[in-house]
């Protein structure tokens, strides 16, 4: 089934081959299409590969209400135990690095590895409030989707990759999609997000954990995830040279490199707390909320 249920909403997902599983996590605004580029790699690495759409994005039910971090890693945590999935590797780009983060802190002996990129350990500033809101009043405007898409994808993705034919492609599929999307719930996620703060947290991450960054990032610096990568124990940092907000999109390769290298060392040998973890689901009725 590519549907699971929670709190009444019907939520979509799609899963790619066979192995250890792992789970891709998208970005506001966007789908799990946007893994498009690392589903094949990862496939043919031994993975299995799990690629939900966030509550009010993409496939997913739409929203009526304010949803933050916190409720979009409960849906995660409902997904797994509706796949009947222990122990996982998360991959999250920016909000859905933000939810990595917060199931990393929430189930430590259930995160084998943990992938962060382009992304943020705060959001309860005036800044980012202040952007969110931006964001939110676009959502509600007719066709507002697609108008924040025109309007940011100079600064989601590369210049030197919107003039390939593979950023002219995306660009074309990426506008069909936003033409379709429910902006009222985007604007709810929106204005959902502006409660997150782990920063104090960082520090108690168990895993290994890669943060990634794109040197052109103009919206979540390099120096955000460096900073992150010093505070996590087994924390490590990597700059994609070139590459802005989308670097899994705009640097594919270089992105997928990074990610099979990390994830190829876990793959070694499973350590105890993955083994500890196995075959046993997130307990979600137990979950310890960190951002609400």
């Amino acid at each position: 089934m590519a549907f699971y249920d929670t709190a009444g909403r019907a939520n979509y997902f799609i899963e790619f081959g066979t192995g250890r599983p792992i789970l891709l996590l998208h970005g506001i605004s966007n789908s799990g299409r946007a893994w498009g580029p690392q589903i094949a790699p990862l496939v043919e690495a031994g993975h299995r590969v799990i690629v939900p759409d966030h509550a009010g994005h993409g496939a997913s039910g739409k929203l009526t209400a304010p949803f933050g971090v916190a409720a979009l890693a409960d849906d995660i945590e409902a997904l797994l135990a509706h796949l009947d999935i222990g122990s996982v590797d998360l991959v999250g780009l920016s909000l859905g690095g933000m939810i990595a983060l917060e199931l990393a802190l929430r189930h430590p002996q259930c995160i084998g590895r943990l992938v962060v990129a382009n992304s943020f350990d705060k959001t309860t500033t005036p800044v980012f409030h202040a952007l969110a809101e931006g964001w939110a009043t676009i959502f509600e405007r007719p066709g507002g989707p697609v108008q924040r898409l025109e309007q940011s994808w100079p600064a989601l993705v590369s210049p030197a990759f919107q003039a390939t034919p593979e950023g002219l492609r995306t660009y074309q599929v990426w506008h069909g999609i936003a033409a379709t999307a429910d902006g009222a719930s985007l604007a709810h996620v929106a204005r959902g997000i502006g409660a997150f703060d782990v920063t104090e947290h960082i520090a108690a991450l168990a895993m290994p954990t890669l943060f990634i960054a794109g040197s052109l990032d103009a919206m979540s610096s390099p120096e955000t995830s460096h900073r992150m990568a010093e505070s996590a124990p087994q924390g490590r940092y990597a700059e994609i040279d070139g590459a802005a907000h989308l670097s899994n999109v705009d640097s594919a390769d270089r992105f997928s490199a990074l990610l099979l290298e990390f994830l190829g060392k876990g793959m070694e040998k499973p350590d105890a707390a993955s083994l500890n973890c196995a075959h046993r689901s997130l307990p979600n009725e137990n979950a310890r909320t960190l951002t609400r």
